[in-house]
């Protein structure tokens, strides 16, 4: 975490002001690896962790819920004392199984890496395994054709029209897991900050995003009978810890920062994934000044429960996920700019798997 990012945040339990306890004593911007964050009203703490601020309520329950991700940065004696038997206790229990559920696992931090950051120039590494097979002609053909042109191009291109109207200071995405549109979009806003639930998505985001340390390889799959993560990938990376970007661990169910501070807020795949989804446009009002931009995209795979709840409050004569969400933008106070219905989505899993989506997206401006 950089010293700088602590005045635009706030105590997920009181919203009290935050200040930072660190040995760190260095220039006017820098890297916090290690150190604590105590609320000023409620005396609350927060563990800095390899870099990564957690900015949740209960820090004992993140530690034992997240420990795959955190053992495979953090040593044990960086766990703040008070936490550690019942972190330990998790981490002795942990298992090597990848399951998409589970945003601590290597293998799905690496799906997203890969989504957030490789383009069609890197795909003869991706479909070329070290054994000497070739990947599948009909993937690399789809991934050609519509892997470039996907919902973070399409936000690009809105996100440069917004700001050749007005300048854009601050962005926030919620749900940024390791943050490629941070890299994407560092030429129209002054600032971005990214928020995740994944320990592993916002270190290695802080990693390529920002520079930070990582003393990880960065791996994707190939064939599955080499393991699930087997192809070594380097990408170039620019150091960018000058304070105009971080990423931190948060909810959004008690979001950590100011609100109203935000020119440009961002949601990706994150709507359909909460109990009561009006949250979010809500959430994205909130934190925008007047005037502000929200942006969200998602495919709409709804759980059954949030379907019923929506069919209950969505009015009658809408029948479809799309018309859906743009009816609770419009309610949250949301003006409805730009749509986009059909945006491919490809999801890689590895050489004979690729998954495709059809996203919708939507850019509302905050009314008042």
């Amino acid at each position: 975490m950089l010293n700088v990012t602590g005045s635009r945040l706030r105590c997920p339990a009181c919203t009290g002001p935050l200040k930072i306890h660190s040995g760190t004593l260095a220039a006017a911007v820098y890297e916090i690896t290690s150190g604590t964050l105590r609320c000023e009203n409620c005396q609350a703490t927060y563990p800095i962790l390899a870099g990564v601020a957690i900015l949740v309520e209960d820090i004992a329950g993140y530690l034992i819920e997240h420990a795959k991700g955190i053992a495979r940065l953090v040593p044990d004696s960086s766990i703040p004392p008070d936490f550690l038997d019942d972190y330990l206790q998790a981490k002795s229990e942990l298992t090597t199984e990848h399951i998409e559920e589970d945003l601590e696992a290597e293998r799905v931090i690496a799906l997203y890496f890969m989504n957030h950051y490789l383009s069609t120039s890197h795909a003869p590494s991706w479909f070329k395994p070290s054994s000497g097979t070739t990947g599948s002609p009909l993937i690399e053909s789809l991934i050609r054709e519509h892997w470039d042109s996907g919902p973070h191009a399409k936000i690009v291109e809105w996100v440069m029209e917004f700001s050749d109207r007005k300048p854009i200071q601050s962005t926030i995405e919620l749900g940024c897991g390791v943050a490629g549109l941070s890299k994407m979009l560092r030429p129209r806003t002054s600032y971005y900050l990214g928020v995740d639930s994944s320990f592993a998505s916002i270190a290695l985001g802080r990693h390529l995003a920002l520079g930070a340390p990582y003393d990880r390889a960065v791996r994707i799959p190939g064939d599955l009978l080499d393991g699930p993560v087997s192809m070594k990938i380097e990408l170039p990376i620019t150091p960018a810890l000058d304070g105009s970007a971080d990423l931190i661990v948060g909810n959004l169910d008690n979001l950590p920062v100011i609100r109203e501070q935000f020119d440009l807020a961002l949601a990706l795949n994150a709507i359909d994934m909460l109990d009561e989804p009006e949250g979010l446009p809500q959430l994205q009002h909130d934190l925008l000044k007047k005037g502000g931009m929200a942006i969200q995209s998602c495919p709409y795979i709804w759980h059954e429960s949030v379907a019923a709840h929506l069919r209950e409050i969505l009015p009658k004569d809408i029948k479809d996920s799309a018309k859906a969400v743009e009816w609770l933008y419009a309610q949250s106070g949301f003006q409805i700019e730009k749509k986009s219905n059909h945006v491919p989505w490809l999801f890689f899993k590895h050489l004979r798997q690729l998954e495709i989506y059809s996203v919708h997206l939507l850019a509302g401006l905050k009314l008042n």
